[in-house]
C-alpha cells in the first residue's frame, strides 16, 4: 500500500522525507516535479513519480489503482501571489482540483485524505478578546468576515468540501491549518512568509551582506512562522492517527515575532554577516486585519494528533542555512 502526495514542493518534499523515513511507499503526483530540488530533501529514486494534473481524474484514478494507494496528502495549489495574478486558474486548481481529488478518492475507496489548509482561514474570525486563543471552530460573520484573498477563499472552501464529503459519503478527511512556513524551496517562494524570510536568510547563509530596502520584504506587527519539517510532522501524523474527532487542526509554533526581532535572530545565527534594515513596512502579513497575535489554539493537534513543534525559529533558520550552503543554490533572483 502507498501514500500519494499531490503537489510535491516545499512542504510536500518534507512530507515525503518524513513518510519515507517511516517506511511508507510514496507516489508523487505533480504537474511539474522539481526532481533536482527533491533529491536534496529525500530519496526520490525510491518513490514513484507521476507527472499529472489533479483535475485529470482518469489519470489520478488509474495511478491510485495501479499503485494501490491508501491515503492522499493533497498539497497541490497556488499560493497568495499566484492566485492574485491568475484568479481563474487558481479557482480551477485550488478549488476544482480539491473537488477532483475528493471525488476520485470517494470513487476509489481511499482510506484517508489529508488537506493542507492555512492559518489564513483563522483571519476570518470575529475578533475575540485579545487573550482568547482561536479554536478551529471559530465564530465569523458570513459577509463581513468573508475571505479577503483568493487564497483564504480557496482553503476555506477546501475545508468545507472535505467535511461535506466526510458527512455525506463517509470519506475520511482531515484538514491541517499550517502557519507561515519557511525552509528549503525549489525556487523563490511565492508565499509572503517565505519571501520575507528568504530575503533575510539566503544571502546571509552564503556569507553575503544583507540589505533590506524594500518595505514589501518586511511586515508590521507580529507574525508566526513554522519550519517545513514541523508542518510535515503534523501531516504525517494525520495520515495514520486513529480516533480523530476535530478533523480540522491548527498547527502553530506558538510564538510570534516582529520583523526586527527576526532580523536580530538572523544576525545572531550569522554573526559575521552584516544585516542592514533600511525600511520596515506599516502593513501586516495578514490581509484585511490589523497586526495582532491571533493566538491559535493547538490543543486538538497536540491531543488528537500527538503533535508538538520541534523547531524554534532560530533552529529552523540555522538548519535552512545549512541546506543553502550544502546545495549551493543559485543566487536569489
Amino acid at each position: 500500500m502507498a501514500t500519494l502526495i499531490t503537489g510535491v514542493g516545499a512542504v510536500g518534499s518534507h512530507v515525503a522525507q518524513k513518510l519515507q523515513a517511516m517506511g511508507e511507499k510514496l507516489v508523487l503526483y505533480d504537474i511539474n516535479p522539481r526532481l533536482e530540488f527533491l533529491r536534496t530533501i529525500f530519496d526520490v529514486d525510491r518513490a514513484r513519480v507521476v507527472v499529472g494534473d489533479v483535475n485529470d481524474m482518469a489519470l489520478l484514478r488509474a495511478t491510485i489503482e495501479a499503485e494501490r494507494v491508501e491515503r492522499i496528502v493533497h498539497l497541490a495549489g497556488f499560493l497568495t501571489k499566484q492566485l492574485r495574478d491568475k484568479p481563474y486558474a487558481g479557482v480551477q486548481l485550488n478549488i476544482l482540483g480539491t473537488a477532483s481529488v475528493l471525488e476520485t478518492a470517494r470513487l476509489a475507496g481511499i482510506r484517508r485524505v489529508i488537506f493542507a489548509s492555512t492559518r489564513g482561514v483563522n483571519q476570518l474570525a470575529m475578533r475575540p478578546d485579545a487573550n482568547t486563543p482561536l479554536d478551529e471552530d471559530f465564530a465569523m460573520r458570513v459577509l463581513s468576515n468573508r475571505p479577503k484573498t483568493m487564497y483564504e477563499l480557496s482553503k476555506l472552501t477546501g475545508e468545507h468540501l472535505g467535511l461535506l464529503y466526510h458527512d455525506a459519503y463517509g470519506l475520511d478527511f482531515v484538514a491541517i491549518r499550517l502557519a507561515g512556513g519557511f525552509g528549503p524551496t525549489p525556487g523563490p517562494p511565492s508565499g509572503l512568509t517565505g519571501t520575507v524570510l528568504r530575503a533575510l536568510v539566503y544571502d546571509a547563509a552564503l556569507g553575503k551582506p544583507v540589505v533590506i530596502d524594500d518595505p514589501a520584504l518586511t511586515y508590521a506587527g507580529r507574525h508566526e512562522f513554522i519550519y517545513f519539517k514541523d508542518d510535515a510532522e503534523a501531516i504525517a501524523l494525520a495520515c495514520f492517527r486513529d480516533g480523530l474527532k476535530k478533523r480540522v487542526y491548527n498547527i502553530r509554533m506558538g510564538t510570534t515575532y516582529t520583523y526586527l526581532e527576526v532580523a536580530e535572530i538572523v544576525r545572531r545565527i550569522f554573526p559575521d554577516v552584516p544585516v542592514e534594515i533600511r525600511t520596515v513596512s506599516d502593513a501586516s502579513m495578514s490581509p484585511g486585519h490589523a497586526p495582532r497575535d491571533d493566538f491559535a489554539d493547538t490543543t486538538a493537534a497536540r491531543e488528537e494528533l500527538g503533535w508538538t513543534p520541534n523547531y524554534a525559529l532560530d533552529a529552523g533558520i540555522r538548519e535552512w542555512g545549512e541546506w543553502i550552503r550544502r546545495t549551493n543554490s543559485a543566487s536569489r533572483p
